[in-house]
């Protein structure tokens, strides 16, 4: 009796011990009292996608945008799926408005994508595109030729082995450094090299060669310089310094393009970081898309911040809601040469221009 009375204490001590390693780490959403924001004296908006009844029918959760060297707009949308969503979207996920005339030019995308997520544009005009339900980075040509796809296949055991680690963040899941779960943006280096933020589910950052193959990592979930809570956005600049929205820690992080940590943004006036992105012009331009989808907080901020490379905030505009100027999760955003600020909100499934004046 007592030799199993002995056995039995010893494993409950042995699953005490590896609960509480498994347990260890993690990092608590930050939450954020932002000042509101004045109306813009810089732009004029404009809402570009959708504009008929047709597309507006089509239309569904705004996910990425970008431009390529010509001007022209990608918009990315999830049609009649959304966040998470299994089945291939029939719609066409990619909206290409010219950058002139500021009309459609081009669809394409239709049964490729579940849950399409990142969008980024290289300097050939390739366009990258991120999937968090298929664990996959896209490339594509600007007409839509598919060129190569990154990411290991899940094995059957993956996605319980995820649920788990979301409670216990030192579950080990056996995954390698080219498995992604659930990946949400890309951005592509000159040299063809590139950097995903992933993401959902995993807490890195991640940078391959041009053919994809693996050169480093930044992997550790918390709110210490270098580690994330939820990599959501990523873009660097001339230099190929990376800036990295870290939206759960309510930051943009700065990294050399070999990882090191430069930087990291946290004041109260950049809100819930969502998507980034380093402007011709040096400026950088951020999405803050709040706190509507947070369940603990209110609405919080819905703003575009326009920030100096050193983090000095240049302008701050938006507010909560659907009429024109006014945003619902601006969930990414891009920039073109003039200046013009484009951004995809999320909740109100479209694409707002903010023309500079």
């Amino acid at each position: 009796m007592k030799k199993s009375l002995r056995i039995t204490i010893t494993i409950v001590l042995l699953l005490g011990a590896m609960a509480a390693w498994f347990s260890r780490g993690g990092s608590d959403t930050v939450y954020k009292d932002v000042p509101e924001a004045k109306p813009s004296a810089s732009y004029v908006p404009e809402i570009l996608w959708p504009k008929t009844e047709a597309d507006k029918k089509i239309a569904g959760e705004a996910s990425g945008v970008a431009v390529n060297s010509k001007g022209d707009i990608y918009y990315l949308h999830r049609g009649s799926s959304e966040y998470g969503g299994e089945s291939l979207i029939q719609e066409p996920t990619l909206i290409v408005i010219d950058g002139e005339t500021m009309k459609v030019k081009d669809r394409w995308g239709e049964n490729i994508f579940a849950s399409p997520h990142g969008l980024e544009i290289d300097h050939e005009d390739n366009v990258w595109i991120t999937d968090i339900t298929q664990n996959k980075v896209y490339k594509f040509t600007s007409r839509g030729q598919l060129v190569d796809t990154f990411g290991d296949d899940y094995p059957i055991y993956m996605e319980p082995a995820l649920r788990i680690r979301n409670v216990l963040p030192n579950f080990p899941t056996g995954m390698t450094k080219y498995t992604f779960a659930r990946p949400t943006d890309v951005t592509v280096m000159k040299d063809g090299s590139f950097v995903v933020s992933d993401g959902y589910r995993n807490r890195r950052i991640v940078k391959f060669d041009a053919e994809g193959q693996f050169l480093w990592e930044k992997n550790k979930l918390g709110d210490s310089p270098g580690e994330f809570n939820l990599p959501h956005g990523i873009s660097h600049d001339q230099k190929g310094n990376l800036y990295v929205a870290d939206r759960n820690n309510a930051r943009i992080q700065l990294f050399s393009q070999d990882g090191k940590f430069l930087d990291e943004w946290d004041q109260h006036e950049l809100g819930r970081p969502f998507g980034v992105e380093v402007g011709k012009n040096g400026n950088v331009y951020v999405a803050d898309g709040g706190d509507a989808l947070y369940p603990n907080s209110d609405k919080g901020s819905h703003q575009v911040v326009v920030a100096s490379q050193s983090g000095k905030i240049i302008e701050r505009f938006g507010d909560w809601g659907s009429q024109v100027g006014e945003m619902k999760i601006p969930h990414d955003i891009a920039v073109n040469k003039q200046g013009d600020i484009f951004v995809a909100e999320l909740e109100n499934h479209r694409m707002q221009m903010f023309k500079k004046k």
